[in-house]
């Protein structure tokens, strides 16, 4: 049986966002399995030593919750994306196989990360969404992600990232690329200069 996952922040012993993680899980698990998902994730305790500094909540589930572990996180360090070819890779669901998105990361060469490109249009890095920040401060995520995320959906909620559609040219457009998802936000200033995306 297939199964996925939801990698949710908690702050200093308080769950992040946990709403849209759930309304994610829930959509997730009706869509394979035909079945709304038990979810009681928010009326966990968190673990004491796991209550001070950014900690990642990751629940593992198919029909049902199977697992729920808590770890400290650290900060990975992107500073260069290697552009990577990705027609036909679908990961529009979290799922816990991301054998196809290790084989795209394999080839990113002497870079931090890939940029995952399909059909000619800019998706994600391996593990984020990405939100590119022209000269004027506009910050615009594309409108072909391969999984929307919850902090990339929370961002365009509230009006401070617009999506759009953003082929490969168009990055000369673009100062930086900011790097987002649940654990990272734009306060975190994971910042890549464009002209450290490498072809």
């Amino acid at each position: 049986m297939e199964s996925f996952i939801e990698t949710i922040k908690v702050l200093n012993g308080q769950f992040c966002n946990l709403d849209a993680h759930e309304r994610r899980a829930k959509a997730t698990a009706k869509a394979f399995f035909g079945k709304s998902l038990a979810w009681e994730v928010g009326g966990m305790v968190v673990p004491t030593e796991m209550c001070s500094g950014v900690v990642k909540c990751r629940v593992v589930y198919d029909s049902e919750v199977r697992e729920v572990c808590f770890q400290p996180y650290v900060m990975r360090r992107i500073g260069s994306l290697r552009l990577v070819n990705g027609d036909g890779v679908d990961y529009r669901y979290k799922s816990t196989n991301r054998s196809v998105l290790a084989r795209l990361l394999e080839q990113r060469g002497a870079c931090d990360d890939v940029l995952i490109v399909r059909d000619g249009w800019i998706t994600d890095t391996s593990f984020t969404n990405v939100v590119f920040e022209d000269a004027g401060g506009g910050l615009y995520t594309p409108d072909t992600c391969l999984l929307e995320g919850t902090r990339r959906q929370s961002l365009l909620d509230v009006g401070r990232i617009q999506a759009r559609p953003i082929r490969v040219e168009d990055i000369g457009h673009f100062q930086r690329v900011l790097l987002v998802n649940a654990m990272i936000g734009l306060e975190d200033a994971i910042r890549v200069p464009v002209v450290n995306i490498m072809k």
